[in-house]
C-alpha cells in the first residue's frame, strides 16, 4: 500500500466519527386505527359495532350508495358504542356514478343532512364512461358548496380502476375547485397499483396539505392490476412482502394528521385477522416514530451543509428533505440542531424551509440559503426573522459571513454572487460566467474564496462540461484570480480554511481536498457519496462533512492528520 493510500486508510479507520445520538423532538401520528366493515354483512350491525369495539378499533367505515346503505348508517350511529362515544363514524363513501346522478345526488345530500360535520369520500366510477373533468370539477364544487352549509369536508378517494387513481391524479381536482373544504385521503393499496409503491414520500409531499385520511394494509411488492382480485395488495398488516413501514414513515415524516384506516376488503379466512393487524399496526406506529427520532438516517434526509456557531457553540445541518437534490419549494426542508459533542439537540429545530442548503452566522443570527430567499433565524428562539428575497435567484447554495456583517450567498445557476448587508439590503455582488456555477463560499480577510462546481451542462443531473476549480475575489475590486493555475479539480461542494490551506469536498468524487494557496491538491479521504457542505470548529479543527446519500455525517479532526 503507498503511502497516500495508507494515510487514506488510517483517516478513515481513526479519525470518522459516526455519530448516532439524537433525542425525541417530534410527535408521531395518532395511533387511533379506524376499519373498513367489509366481510361482516352476516353479522348486525349492533353486535357488528360491539365487535370492532372489542377488537380495539377507534371507529368503523363503509359505503353509503343506496337507501338499503343510508339506514346501515343510521343504525349504527343508533348503537350504544357509537352513542356514547367509544365507537365512532369518522366517514362514510359514496361510489359516484355519471349515470346514476339523480340517485346518488340523492344520496349523498341525505348522508350530509344525517351526521353534520361528518365528511365524506367520493370515489368517481367510470364504468359507463360519461365521467368527464367537467362533470367532476362541476361535482366536487355542488358536493363543497353544500357541506359548507353543515360544515364538513368532501374527501376525494383515489381508487384504481376509476376515473381518479391516485393522489396525483386528483390533486388538479383540488386545485381547479380551490374550495377549503376538498380534501384529499392516501391509499397505501391504491397508490401501489397506481406504481407508486417506490415513492410514497414524493407523492405525499404534494398531497400533504389536503390529507385527512389515509388507508392501510398488508400487500406485496408485486401486483396485478386485477379489479376484482385485491388479494395480491389488501392483506393483514402482518403479511406480504411489501415493507408497509415505509408508508408509515412517510406519514410520520410530514406529521400527517390525519385518521388511519384498516383496508379489509375481500379478507374472509385470515384467521383473527383484525387483531392481528391492529398488533402490527402498534408495532410499527412505535418503531418507526422511534426511527425518526433516534435513527440519523431518518433525522437527516439529504443533509446538505454543516455549520459550526462558536457563540451558540452549536452545529446546524440542513436537510433538503425529499431524499434527493431539490429546487421544489415543498416547505418540506429543516435545520437540525447539535451541541459542541455533536449530539442532537433538535432534530427539526427550523423547519417549513423549502431545500435549506448553506449557512452562516453573524450577530446571533444564522443565515441560510433557501430556494429564492436568505433566510434570517435567531439562534437563541430559533425564529425566523425574516426572509430576504434574491431578485433573479433560481438555486442559492452556500452563504458565507465577513466580520462587518455583510453575507455573501452563492447562486449556482446564475454565475451570481450576492451580498446582503446588515441591514438586509441585497446587492448582485458579481456576476460572471467566470464563476463557473459557484457552489461554497469562505470569507478570507479581504477575499471572498469560491470553490466552483464547474460549467454546467444539464441543470437536471448537474454534468459539467469540466469539473470546478477555486478562485478567489477580491471583495473591494471583485477581481477574480484562480488559486494556483486554476486547473480543473472537482465537482466542488464547500469549501473552508484552515490555518494556511483550503479543505474542499468533491460531491461528485466523495473526496475530502487539501489545496494549498499555490493550487497544489492533496487527497485525504475518498471513497464516499456526495460529500456535501463542510463546516468546521477552527479552535479545535474540527470539521464535519454530510454525506448526503447516506443521511449521516462524519467527523474529522485536522489537527490529528497535522494539517498547517
Amino acid at each position: 500500500m503507498n503511502s497516500s493510500k495508507l494515510m487514506t486508510h488510517n483517516i478513515k479507520s481513526t479519525f470518522i466519527l459516526l455519530l448516532f445520538t439524537y433525542c425525541l423532538t417530534a410527535q408521531g401520528i395518532d395511533n387511533a386505527l379506524y376499519v373498513y366493515d367489509f366481510e361482516l354483512n352476516d353479522m348486525p350491525v349492533k353486535e357488528r359495532a360491539t365487535y370492532l369495539y372489542n377488537q380495539g378499533f377507534k371507529g368503523v367505515t363503509f359505503s353509503v350508495n343506496n337507501e338499503q346503505q343510508l339506514q346501515k348508517l343510521k343504525n349504527y350511529l343508533e348503537t350504544d358504542e357509537v352513542q356514547s362515544g367509544k365507537l365512532s363514524i369518522p366517514i362514510v363513501y359514496l361510489v359516484y356514478k355519471f349515470e346514476k346522478k339523480e340517485e346518488l345526488d340523492n344520496i349523498w345530500k341525505q348522508i350530509l343532512a344525517i351526521n353534520r360535520k361528518m365528511p365524506l369520500w367520493v370515489i368517481v366510477r367510470n364504468d359507463d364512461k360519461l365521467a368527464t373533468r367537467e362533470k367532476t370539477v362541476e361535482l366536487f364544487t355542488k358536493m363543497t358548496t353544500e357541506a359548507e352549509k353543515t360544515g364538513s369536508d368532501i374527501v376525494i378517494y383515489p381508487h384504481d380502476n376509476t376515473f381518479i387513481e391516485s393522489v396525483e391524479d386528483a390533486l388538479p381536482y383540488i386545485n381547479e375547485v380551490n374550495k377549503p373544504n376538498l380534501k384529499l385521503s392516501f391509499h397505501l393499496c391504491h397508490e401501489i397499483r397506481a406504481g407508486n409503491g417506490n415513492r410514497l414520500l414524493d407523492v405525499a409531499l404534494s398531497a400533504a396539505p389536503y390529507l385527512t385520511f389515509a388507508s392501510i394494509s398488508g400487500s406485496n411488492i408485486s401486483v396485478t392490476d386485477n379489479a376484482l382480485d385485491w388479494s395480491d395488495s389488501i392483506k393483514p398488516l402482518d403479511e406480504g412482502d411489501y415493507p408497509v413501514e415505509d408508508f408509515i414513515s412517510v406519514l410520520q415524516k410530514i406529521k400527517f394528521k390525519g385518521k388511519m384506516v384498516l383496508h379489509t376488503f375481500g379478507i374472509k379466512d385470515s384467521e383473527n385477522h383484525l387483531s392481528r393487524s391492529l398488533t402490527k399496526w402498534n408495532e410499527m406506529l412505535d418503531s418507526t416514530y422511534k426511527d425518526l427520532n433516534t435513527n440519523l438516517n431518518s433525522i437527516l434526509d439529504a443533509p446538505e451543509n454543516a455549520y459550526w456557531d462558536k457563540s451558540s457553540k452549536s452545529w446546524f445541518i440542513s436537510s433538503l428533505g425529499g431524499e434527493k437534490v431539490t429546487i421544489a419549494k415543498d416547505g418540506y426542508g429543516w435545520i437540525t440542531r447539535l451541541d459542541e459533542n455533536r449530539n442532537v439537540v433538535a432534530n427539526r429545530w427550523v423547519e417549513g424551509l423549502d431545500a435549506p442548503t448553506g449557512m452562516a452566522s453573524y450577530n446571533g443570527n444564522l443565515y441560510v440559503a433557501d430556494r429564492g430567499i436568505l433566510v434570517k433565524i435567531n439562534i437563541s428562539s430559533g425564529k425566523i426573522i425574516e426572509k430576504i428575497n434574491l431578485p433573479g435567484s433560481r438555486f442559492p447554495n452556500d452563504v458565507a459571513a465577513a466580520k462587518n456583517g455583510d453575507i455573501y450567498v452563492s447562486d449556482t445557476y446564475e454565475n451570481i454572487i450576492y451580498k446582503v448587508n446588515e441591514k438586509g439590503v441585497v446587492e448582485v455582488f458579481i456576476k460572471d460566467a467566470k464563476l463557473e456555477c459557484p457552489n461554497g463560499l469562505w470569507v478570507d480577510g479581504n477575499d471572498l474564496i469560491v470553490a466552483t462546481w464547474g460549467p454546467m451542462t444539464n441543470e437536471a443531473t448537474f454534468e459539467t462540461s469540466r469539473k470546478g476549480t477555486v478562485l478567489t475575489i477580491n471583495r473591494k475590486t471583485k477581481k477574480i484570480t484562480p488559486v494556483g493555475e486554476g486547473k480543473p479539480i472537482a465537482n466542488f461542494d464547500g469549501i473552508i480554511k484552515y490555518k494556511d490551506n483550503y479543505y474542499g469536498t468533491d460531491w461528485v468524487g466523495g473526496r475530502l481536498l487539501k489545496i494549498s494557496c499555490k493550487g497544489e491538491v492533496t487527497e485525504l479521504i475518498t471513497g464516499f457519496n456526495q460529500f456535501a457542505d463542510l463546516g468546521i470548529d477552527e479552535e479545535k479543527g474540527i470539521i464535519v462533512i454530510p454525506e448526503m446519500s447516506k443521511n449521516r455525517f462524519i467527523t474529522i479532526n485536522l489537527k490529528s492528520i497535522n494539517a498547517k
